[in-house]
């Protein structure tokens, strides 16, 4: 079973929202696992709204106690405009990744991320870019380098023991510190697809200013 997130900014968005995604024996009872599924977003409930709408079917039972994450219709029909675009927007975000690639690979302070191997590929969502031998400080001010040449940048992710919520639990990010080095010298440069060629040029632009002018 594989659960995903259709987040706004990601490659397939409902606005908000997710889905799960599982595999299917050939022979299965559609309807038995619409109405599990059901049952378990829509409060444990034993029927939708629909169904109550039926003549004399009001009356329904919580049969577990369960979660209100259904989707609306207006979501969903955004999802399935959004499938079938899919591809075509998964082939320009591998454009911006090569057109990165080809602008970072050759500097020497660039530690640009590996999105492809013999046996997998990236969904091309982030383009996690590192600066070689930097501190967190200078990453930041890196970052804040960019922001003021108009481009948007962001990190990508900061390890739990930074996070307050478990700092109070114990967790300290000396236990990390290969958490910790990944992320103090993270980037993460735009990757959406309707980005065009000359704002990728902005990006890659503002990025080697940034750096020269932080580091040298």
């Amino acid at each position: 079973m594989l659960l995903v997130s259709l987040f706004a900014v990601k490659n397939l968005t409902t606005a908000e929202g997710g889905a799960v995604c599982f595999n299917l024996p050939d022979s299965f009872d559609h309807e038995e696992i619409y109405k599990e599924f059901c049952i378990k977003i829509l409060h444990g409930q034993s029927k939708d709204a629909l169904a109550k709408t039926v003549k004399g079917a009001w009356r329904y039972d919580v049969l577990e106690p369960g979660f209100k994450c259904n989707m609306t219709d207006l979501q969903a029909a955004i999802g399935l405009v959004e499938l079938e675009r899919y591809e075509e927007n998964l082939e320009r975000r591998k454009q911006i990744f090569e057109a990165y690639d080809a602008a970072f690979k050759p500097e020497n302070w660039a530690i640009t991320p590996v999105y492809k191997s013999d046996n997998r590929e990236t969904c091309y969502h982030l383009y996690l870019m590192r600066i070689a031998n930097v501190s967190e400080a200078q990453r930041d001010s890196i970052i804040q380098e960019i922001f003021e040449q108009d481009v948007a940048v962001n990190v990508h992710f900061q390890p739990l023991p930074l996070l307050t919520a478990y700092k109070e639990r114990g967790y300290s990010i000396d236990h990390y510190p290969e958490a910790y080095l990944k992320y103090a010298a993270e980037i993460s440069l735009p990757v959406y697809f309707n980005l065009s060629d000359e704002q990728v040029n902005s990006v890659i632009h503002a990025v080697k200013n940034a750096v020269k002018s932080v580091i040298g």
